[in-house]
């Protein structure tokens, strides 16, 4: 064992001490400089994204590009984009470029680029835009996962968790006539009897396990392996749509589990679309006892839901008393996805609390909230969920519907949420600590900066050993060793 003499250790506690002092006051003289911020935060390294939608985060310019060197045809009365046909009536993908006006009009309707609210909120435009491109993100997810990796790497970012929808709700086609909690169970295995359901399963393995090995081949990592895109590590969530009947809901949950239980690629379970929607207000209990049942039966699958993004004005008052909790409580949820109305809800105070302890972090998506529910500022529950030491972590949900990215969120926490910087580094790394790639963690105790005993040197035989068999510690690692490097930068 090395023994360090004491006056040694003081010398160098002093020095990190210092260095600390000296990065703080650097953030704290460009911290009501936007631009200084940017610059900043684009080069420091990152966690990365745990709250990302493939189908929303590709730019729509680059959805049209890709559409552009298929066969596809555009309706311009409702912008849609579908496989075209002999009689395409609408303009080939091809011929969009030829039609700048046309071009403008799309990728307004595919994001809220220049969008004004009139008949229509920001929120259903936001909504309605992926029902026009989704054949596209379907049939060719490596570019737009290309796309996005490499938007991902130039901020310095180490990880994405992406939902991902690979049997493209397939599994609905063998929905039940009904579902009740008495015959979940012989639902499922009804399912799993099924030889076609089965097949849905298999591909829907064998696509996401392909997901990344086909995106590397596109970005000629094997030819150029240096490029920092390459580097990326990438896994999937597969998800549910709620807005849609209960027994649909059900054959998608039994195929999501069954996937994320069988495919190393998808490492969680999410449920998605708009919460306010008519069906998944009627039907969120409904919903939340059928995530009950597939946790009972596939406890190792991991589970992150949106829940709590809803808004006072928009729903009935009770509607805001319970959906965190029950995502908690009932759909065994081990992050929350927005969690905006924590303050409505009932027993909040015991609520966070309880988030706090366990821990259940939350994804705190600014400018998606902003943007689509109006909710920013003192209305924002970023700093409630702060001051009652409730995990968090920054994403930005669907950044090309958006027109935003990760570093943005980093800008506007620190700016408009007075953010300072030990606190923006620690919501940097619970982006790893939270995560659900697999390993045992860097940290004893994440909320305290308190690193397990074996890697409070990094660079340690002991820390190397370590992380080689803990995929999440070597990550956190890394991401350590980038700042201490970023910082001296400073």
């Amino acid at each position: 064992m090395r023994i360090i003499p004491l006056g040694l250790y003081l010398l160098f506690a002093c020095f990190q001490s210092i260095a600390q002092s000296d990065i703080v006051n650097t953030y704290n003289t460009i911290k009501t400089d936007s631009n200084a911020l940017y610059a900043f935060f684009k080069d420091m390294p990152k966690g990365g994204e745990l709250h990302f939608h493939l189908a929303g985060s590709a730019y729509p310019e680059v959805m049209l590009e890709v559409a552009a060197q298929n066969n596809y045809c555009l309706n311009p009365k409702t912008f849609t984009m579908a496989h075209s046909t002999q009689d395409c009536t609408g303009i080939k993908s091809g011929a969009l470029a030829t039609h700048p006006t046309l071009y403008a009009q799309t990728i307004r309707a595919w994001s809220l680029k220049d969008f004004v609210p009139g008949k229509e909120s920001a929120h259903d435009h936001f909504f309605a835009a992926f029902y026009k491109f989704l054949f596209l993100v379907n049939d060719h997810p490596s570019p737009l996962l290309a796309d996005v990796m490499k938007r991902a790497a130039n901020q310095q970012e180490l990880y994405m968790e992406i939902m991902v929808l690979p049997d493209n709700a397939k599994s609905t086609m063998f929905a039940p006539q009904s579902v009740n909690p008495e015959n979940f169970d012989v639902l499922r295995k009804q399912l799993l009897a099924n030889p076609a359901f089965m097949t849905e399963i298999d591909n829907a393995v064998a696509k996401s396990n392909a997901y990344l090995p086909d995106t590397r081949q596109f970005l000629g990592c094997e030819q150029q392996p240096n490029q920092p895109v390459c580097h990326l590590t990438v896994r999937f969530q597969y998800y549910i749509l709620r807005e849609q009947p209960i027994e649909n809901v059900f054959a998608q949950a039994v195929l999501a589990f069954e996937l994320a239980s069988r495919s190393p690629a998808i490492v969680g379970v999410n449920l998605v679309q708009a919460e306010d929607g008519i069906i998944s207000l009627r039907d969120y209990r409904k919903q939340m006892a059928i995530i009950n049942y597939m946790h009972s039966v596939y406890p190792d699958v991991h589970i992150a839901l949106h829940a709590g993004e809803l808004s006072m004005g928009d729903v009935l008052p009770e509607n805001l008393r319970f959906h965190i909790h029950d995502a908690i409580h009932t759909g065994h949820a081990e992050r929350i996805g927005h969690g905006i109305d924590i303050a409505h809800e009932d027993n909040a105070k015991q609520l966070v609390n309880y988030m706090a302890t366990k821990p259940v972090p939350v994804e705190i998506n600014l400018t998606s909230n902003q943007k689509i529910l109006k909710i920013w500022g003192k209305q924002c529950a970023l700093n409630y969920y702060l001051a009652h030491h409730v995990p968090v972590v920054l994403s930005t949900d669907d950044e090309g519907i958006l027109r935003t990215d990760l570093t943005s969120q980093y800008v506007e926490a620190a700016m408009l949420y007075n953010l300072d910087y030990p606190t923006i580094k620690q919501i940097n790394r619970n982006a790893l600590t939270y995560s659900f790639l697999p390993g045992k963690s860097l940290w004893e105790n994440a909320g305290q900066g308190k690193m397990i005993s074996v890697c409070k040197d990094l660079q340690s035989p002991s820390c190397s050993a370590f992380v080689k068999t803990n995929e999440k510690a070597r990550l956190q690692r890394l991401l350590e060793l980038k700042l201490v490097a970023f910082e001296k930068t400073l």
